[in-house]
């Protein structure tokens, strides 16, 4: 692709842009610079000494962009054309790339995702003042259907898919989709069609009415196994026998979720079983896992193996006695790694996320791992005197409480799995207190994201 030639963008031709010189108004067509990449994945400029940002594109671009929103500070333009691109600029596999908010960068080749990921989390280290830095990110051998869950959602027109970036009501009714199966696609076809037929309507966000709200599928890659929820508002389904023969011959389970809150989420209040077994059956390693359709379970299956041998081959060096595995989920961790010590400890606060734990266990025929539904700053660290810890939180980080617990009982050391390199080194600013980084490695879960997973082992220093 040539650099000297504007390339129109979702099929819109160019227009006549400007630099705008004054204040900056909604409507406004603005020439943009990217110099950076910011965290959320968008490309970023300054005009007028102000940041200004858009997504679907990278730095060393110019783009041609409308001024939509405020975001963080951030002025954001809608991407019209890119006048100047970037040699890594790439053809994409989806006719949906540069407009859907499930793959940020798929115009982008890999190398470069791989490049950019890394000075991600180098800024983010700097920024905290560490000085230990990543060398590269290990690549995931496949970019395309590399999840084994995604959450589809139901526009209030019935159109079934994802949304813009940074837009919660622009939908896009996909008829493709490259990140989970064609299975799934051929799945979200039947499911679209049986809304049809069956004049289903759809929730609505902005007037709180409706039923239908989610279609959320998991596959079992290593497995065969596909379990399909499709979650609505409060109430019946009007034709359940009708769902189940339009879903049977793409799933092994299938599920009716309710969510009466009136927040737009896909995680089900209430579950009914329509067809098949209760949980996904998923083998990572040597290890097979049930995952019940609320738990959490690494997305990436793939990947998921490579996450738990990194882990394992950082404390390997010194076998743990008592290994705590704190926001455990379904055991990932505890029961990958059960045979590496004496004994693991799992806790997680998701009650139904233990009970699947205790029955993976024993699926598994591990004896030496137990579970708990507790807060991860609970008393079992005074009853456990656990001399390794493995913490796997939430994007936010870890609970300023978690961290007050591993600080005054001071764990000889800590794997910390990071799904936010930000959230990490905020952490690390206290733990280094006490700690020092000893090894780090960062993996590529989310190929097409600017999502990545940093791996870092922390040593007692005293």
């Amino acid at each position: 692709m040539g650099n000297d030639g504007a390339q129109a963008v979702s099929g819109l031709k160019p227009a006549r842009f400007i630099y705008i010189l004054c204040r900056m108004k909604y409507g406004d067509r603005v020439t943009l610079p990217i110099t950076e990449m910011d965290r959320k994945g968008r490309g970023r400029g300054l005009v007028n000494g102000r940041p200004v940002g858009a997504y679907f594109c990278a730095p060393g671009e110019t783009i041609e962009g409308t001024f939509y929103a405020r975001k963080q500070g951030v002025k954001m333009l809608r991407l019209e054309a890119v006048t100047t691109a970037s040699p890594h600029r790439t053809a994409a596999p989806c006719p949906y790339a540069g407009r859907c908010g499930g793959c940020l960068w798929q115009q982008f080749d890999y190398p470069f995702q791989l490049e950019m990921k890394r000075e991600l989390i180098n800024r983010s280290l700097s920024d905290a003042g560490i000085a230990e830095k990543v060398d590269g990110v290990v690549a995931c051998p496949t970019q395309t259907y590399y999840r084994n869950r995604m959450d589809y959602c139901v526009s209030p027109k019935g159109e079934l898919g994802l949304k813009e970036p940074g837009r919660w009501n622009a939908y896009l009714d996909l008829e493709t989709c490259y990140l989970l199966s064609p299975a799934a696609v051929q799945a979200m076809n039947a499911f679209r069609a049986y809304m049809k037929e069956t004049g289903l309507e759809p929730w609505n966000a902005d007037t709180e009415t409706g039923y239908v709200r989610y279609l959320v599928i998991r596959e079992g890659k290593n497995t065969g196994k596909r379990m399909i929820t499709v979650v609505t508002a409060e109430g019946a389904l009007p034709d359940p026998y009708g769902l189940v023969n339009a879903l049977a011959p793409y799933a092994t389970t299938i599920y009716h979720g309710v969510n009466p809150a009136v927040t737009d989420l896909s995680i089900a209040e209430k579950m009914e079983l329509l067809q098949g077994d209760a949980c996904l059956e998923e083998q990572v390693g040597r290890r097979t896992y049930r995952i019940h359709p609320n738990s959490f379970f690494q997305t990436n299956t793939t990947m998921a193996a490579e996450l738990l041998k990194t882990v394992g081959e950082f404390l390997a060096p010194k076998p743990p006695k008592k290994l705590l595995d704190l926001y455990c989920g379904v055991g990932f961790f505890s029961l990958g790694l059960a045979d590496t010590a004496e004994k693991t400890i799992g806790v997680e606060l998701d009650e139904k996320a233990i009970l699947m734990a205790r029955d993976n266990a024993a699926l598994n025929g591990i004896t030496n791992a137990e579970f708990h539904a507790a807060a991860a700053e609970s008393l079992i660290w005074e009853n456990e005197r656990p001399d390794t810890v493995i913490v796997d939180p939430p994007r936010a980080g870890l609970h300023p409480k978690v961290t007050k617990s591993l600080l005054a009982h001071l764990p000889e050391r800590i794997a910390y799995v990071s799904c936010n390199h930000e959230s990490f080194a905020r952490d690390f600013r206290l733990l280094k207190t006490a700690y020092r980084i000893t090894q780090m490695r960062a993996l590529d879960l989310f190929p097409h994201s600017p999502h990545v997973e940093l791996v870092t082992l922390l040593e007692r220093t005293a």
